[in-house]
């Protein structure tokens, strides 16, 4: 799809680049999966999945927490940074895009994630993406996404980068509450939150 093969080609350039903030990635992450456990009952999770996983930054806090961890990105090169930032650790990385079929069976992970991917995806691929998470999550899904509260810096970055953030914004809450049983918004910072999501209460 060309909207994939657009991204895929962006992230593909810029990989090498996006690998040198692997570290502050991590730490940002780790802030997020705290206040996740501080919020729901995370301790039975024992495999997860994370989506669009670029250089494995999220997969590495999730191994770190010994869960059994599959990350999935469309860009090989991203892929290429993930597995030499990740080496030795319980993570299997695979080639794989949200315009497809994921190659995971249904109620295979205990949670699902995605971090800052919904809102770069148009309506009908986002949409097929959470309906995605929700088919092979057995109950929770997490997003951790932007959330209404705008910057001017964060305005022109997307602009330029020609995503649906601006309709994402406006419209993520009535779309996950169209596919989840609850959905629950944390928010990490002042333009970031935790969507959190359950298909069963």
């Amino acid at each position: 799809m060309e909207v994939i093969d657009k991204h895929t080609g962006l992230f593909d350039r810029i990989a090498n680049i996006y690998a040198w903030f692997f570290d502050r990635q991590k730490k940002g992450y780790e802030i997020a999966i705290k206040k996740l456990s501080e919020t729901e009952d995370i301790s039975e999770v024992k495999r997860v999945l994370d989506i669009g996983c670029g250089t494995g930054a999220l997969c590495s806090v999730y191994a770190k927490q010994g869960y059994k961890t599959f990350g999935i990105d469309s860009s090989a090169k991203m892929l290429a940074q993930a597995k030499k930032k990740n080496t030795g650790k319980n993570i299997e990385f695979q080639l794989a895009s949200v315009a497809d079929d994921l190659p995971f069976e249904s109620n295979s992970m205990d949670l699902v994630s995605a971090s800052f991917v919904a809102h770069g995806l148009p309506r009908d691929l986002r949409m097929k993406m959470f309906r995605e998470m929700h088919r092979i999550s057995n109950n929770l899904i997490v997003l951790i996404e932007f959330n209404q509260h705008r910057r001017w810096y964060i305005d022109i970055i997307e602009w330029a980068e020609q995503g649906d953030y601006f309709n994402f914004i406006k419209s993520v809450d009535l779309e996950l509450d169209s596919l989840f049983v609850s959905v629950k918004k944390v928010d990490l910072n002042a333009t970031s939150s935790l969507y959190i999501c359950k298909k069963i209460r």
